[in-house]
């Protein structure tokens, strides 16, 4: 006999079954569609970081911030390990310490990363994260810009402007502003809380407090650019649609049940670190110093040493712009400025709302980044409203000159916008023109990737056993600025002991510092190697007096000094260790 099975509804029902492999199939389209962009933006990142990819682990970008960026992550995944608290660590300022919030540790990617941080160790692990950033900052653009527009040729474009123009040049050595995927989705739910509208506004809600509350501790000044550019944009917003604010009071209650549940959900995130950076161990009660570094109106259309196509004039007056060549991201060139005008023309001739919008959005953060004084050529010619702006409480850390990561993610997001209206031999036509008016953006060199300090063999032998776990030790020689050398040699001995100096910020006397106090006795033994003189009994005795308090319980020598023999000798008089030969040191344990 023979029994009809009945088919379970939704697994065996041969049109459920054939609906869903359809979704599938079209949605391995759709991917299969865009999937080559990414790829591009990944073969551009890999290209501009050739050198770092054939020095991985013994070279990083950004100097010594790259060493900085190195450090904290190991410090990150040594707290995981032994489970202790990954907001204060005591090994660097020693004895004081240091308040890891007020730093660019970028907690959450040093979290997340930190099974590679220890299975390749950090030095490899921060150069990954400079390869992918830049490509992941793009790909996500293009992701949002492309869902905005639903036109994939305009948003790759303008997105790998985003990732890949003059503020990934400036900032190549910066991995907490190189890493922006935050602006983008920023935009992204801007869109759908206030233009296109949404009927889930507590999942909206959850997914904009969380992804703030990462971003805020991975860099809390990009959040607050982000935060006045989008004050600027909803107050243009509501000045373009005054007529019609009364037709937006049925979203009211959807917005502010979004807003409360992303402020819920975002202090939820950041609350714990947050209220260590303020009430904590070494917390700066009164900020960091007042960024400094901001765009040159010039330098709009004036090419630095960034650029491939900079003149040596041009070159020449970047280096005395605020930015100082540096940190001049601003640049977008004449063709660009030139088309971005005529588009704007265009638009408000023909009474286009977005181009209403965006045209005085777009020039009022052009206005920010100038900072105050605003320069034109390097001369000042009068107060900005950042005079204003960085008054508010937080904001005057921030550096208007990085205001231009936002002003070049509006021009990704007009490039998207005009080419999604084209089609045919129009699209084509004004692709090309696009294109060509980056080109002069084309960056002068790939990233430079600079040699990690050689460590010395002591560090990474059996040796530094001889230096308990935790003991206070000075490492010579002691640079003036930055002090990145002792936190290589901590990193590769697996933050053994605790380091007296270091690069960071420092509480010092209620003020931020990136140069922390040394005892008397190590300025002495400082001077010691730069003069190649002993010091005198006087010098001696006025140090010796410095030595209890520091804590200090072992010097160390190395090769690297230039009067080895003499720090030595000036070390056993002012704190009567002996020094002996180890490895390729000279060590010297204190008294005490």
């Amino acid at each position: 006999m023979t029994v009809a099975l009945p088919a379970s509804e939704g697994v065996l029902d041969p049109e459920p079954v054939a609906r869903r492999r359809v979704r599938v199939w079209r949605a391995g389209v759709r991917v299969g569609r865009v999937g080559w962009v990414p790829a591009v933006f990944l073969a551009l990142s890999v290209w501009s970081h050739d050198t770092l990819i054939a020095h991985l682990g013994t070279r990083l970008p950004g100097s010594a911030d790259g060493i900085l960026f190195s450090w904290y992550f190991e410090s990150v995944e040594q707290s995981l390990v032994h489970l202790h608290n990954p907001l204060f660590s005591s090994a660097l300022n020693a004895p004081a310490g240091v308040n890891v919030m007020w730093n660019t540790a970028l907690l959450p990617l040093a979290v997340v990363c930190s099974p590679l941080t220890a299975a390749v160790g950090p030095f490899a692990t921060v150069g990954v994260l400079f390869i992918l950033s830049p490509a992941l900052s793009a790909t996500t653009a293009f992701l949002v810009l492309r869902r905005l527009t639903r036109h994939s040729t305009g948003a790759a474009l303008g997105s790998a402007m985003y990732g890949f123009g003059p503020f990934f040049v400036g900032q190549f050595g910066h991995l907490h502003l190189l890493f922006a995927v935050f602006p983008p989705l920023l935009v992204l739910f801007g869109h759908r809380l206030l233009v296109a509208g949404t009927d889930h506004p507590v999942r909206l809600g959850v997914w904009l407090g969380a992804v703030t509350g990462v971003q805020l501790l991975i860099s809390e000044e990009l959040v607050v650019l982000c935060t006045i550019a989008v004050v600027v944009a909803l107050f243009w917003l509501a000045v373009v649609n005054y007529r019609e604010l009364s037709a937006f009071q049925r979203r009211w209650r959807t917005t502010a049940t979004a807003l409360g549940w992303a402020a819920g959900v975002g202090a939820a995130v950041v609350a714990i670190p947050l209220g260590y950076e303020f009430f904590g161990r070494q917390a700066l009660p009164h900020g960091v110093r007042p960024g400094t570094a901001r765009a040159d109106l010039a330098s709009l259309v004036r090419p630095s040493l960034l650029q491939h196509f900079a003149s040596h004039e041009s070159i020449a007056a970047n280096l005395h712009y605020p930015a100082n060549g540096a940190e001049n991201t601003a640049y977008l060139g004449w063709p660009l400025l030139c088309a971005i005008a005529v588009i704007c023309v265009w638009g408000i001739v023909r009474r286009e709302r977005f181009i209403l919008w965006w045209a005085p959005t777009f020039a009022s953060l052009i206005v920010l980044s100038l900072g105050s004084p605003i320069s034109i050529n390097g001369h000042d010619i009068g107060r900005g409203p950042w005079a204003l702006v960085r008054r508010l409480p937080l904001v005057g850390g921030a550096q208007p000159v990085r205001f231009s990561l936002l002003v070049t993610l509006m021009v990704a997001a007009l490039i998207a916008w005009l080419l999604a209206r084209c089609r045919g031999w129009h699209l084509m036509v004004l692709t090309a023109i696009s294109a060509a008016m980056l080109l002069p953006l084309l960056p002068a060199h790939p990233a430079v990737a600079n040699r990690i300090p050689v460590t010395p063999a002591f560090f990474t032998s059996e040796a530094v056993e001889q230096i308990p776990t935790g003991a206070i030790t000075v490492v010579l020689p002691q640079a003036a600025f930055p002090r990145v050398n002792g936190m290589v040699y901590q990193i590769r001995s697996g933050l053994r002991f605790d380091l007296v100096g270091g690069y960071s910020v420092f509480e010092v006397h209620g003020r931020s510092s990136y140069v922390p106090v040394l005892p008397d006795f190590v300025n002495l033994l400082r001077k010691v190697d730069r003069t190649g003189q002993l010091p005198d009994p006087a010098e001696v005795a006025a140090a010796h007096a410095s030595v209890s308090g520091s804590g200090v319980r072992y010097i160390v020598i190395t090769d690297h000094t230039l009067h080895p023999a003499l720090l030595a000798q000036s070390a056993s008089l002012i704190t009567g260790c002996t020094p002996r030969q180890s490895a390729d040191v000279v060590i010297c344990r204190v008294p005490g």
